[in-house]
């Protein structure tokens, strides 16, 4: 793909000619590449947000369960999405934005609030929030179970000793339980940077990118010009999701590095 990222190659021409970096030209001029790159940090800083707080507290809460009992229940409540399809998924929530017999509008007409009433996933002022709001109440079931485990693995002595001292929760939270789990939040943090970056079934499944509604990002626009043909400019689109990709993954292992000579 980076090879193919600097030729001309496309379905409709059988020489592939080397262009230089004209594809890049190209993907920065058409007019959406600087859109799908807004989308992707609004989505991308919105997962992350997610990620790292309400599955987190939810594995907390959880954990802080004095029932065994209740705690295997929740375990498997919790975990028990994860055998959904993603493509599932997304159907359900477009079916919920749908205006004219999904969920959302229906209760907005219940509450005689028919002013809020509108094409969620059509308007170009309510798409972007519509997408952000899939997969509430957004405790994502793989995220839970690293959480989860890794609070397992903190010495019970440790805990035993903070309540003996009198320490509240939420600050036992910020400087026992956190740092001791912060390798695992650093793993979750990488992972689903990855999986932002390179998801787009939630967006195809839902809007398809349209640029009406204004929801392109990039890893999309790779596929439709895959799709289209323009195989050179989709490996350019790759090359690039794939720059990131590794600058950030690095950075990463370089900052875990760090912490652990300190």
């Amino acid at each position: 793909a980076i090879v193919r990222a600097f030729t001309d190659w496309n379905s409709s021409t059988p020489v592939i000619n080397f262009n230089g970096v004209q594809n890049f030209i190209m993907m920065v001029s058409e007019g959406y590449f600087l859109t799908g790159i807004r989308n992707l940090v609004i989505f991308l800083l919105s997962y992350i947000v997610k990620i790292l707080t309400v599955p987190l507290l939810t594995a907390l809460m959880v954990y802080s369960l004095r029932s065994a009992r209740s705690k295997y229940v929740y375990r498997y409540l919790f975990v028990l999405p994860m055998v959904v399809p993603s493509v599932v998924s997304a159907l359900m929530w477009k079916n919920i934005y749908d205006p004219n017999f999904g969920l959302l509008n229906e209760v907005l007409g219940a509450l005689h609030l028919e002013q809020f009433q509108t094409e969620w996933l059509s308007n170009p002022d309510t798409a972007i929030p519509a997408l952000i709001f899939v997969g509430f109440p957004f405790v994502d079931p793989f995220s839970f179970l690293i959480y989860y485990s890794a609070m397992m693995n903190i010495p019970q002595t440790t805990l035993e000793a903070a309540e003996l001292d009198g320490c509240p929760l939420f600050k036992r939270l910020g400087m026992i339980d956190l740092p001791m789990i912060s390798s695992q939040i650093k793993y979750v943090f990488v992972l689903s940077f990855i999986q932002s970056v390179q998801n787009f079934g939630r967006v195809l499944m839902t809007t398809g990118g349209s640029i009406t509604t204004g929801t392109q990002i990039p890893i999309l626009l790779m596929y439709n010009n895959l799709m289209d043909g323009n195989y050179g400019l989709s490996s350019a689109y790759a090359t690039l999701m794939f720059l990131i990709l590794i600058v950030v993954t690095v950075l990463n292992m370089k900052i875990q590095t760090e912490d652990w000579e300190v």
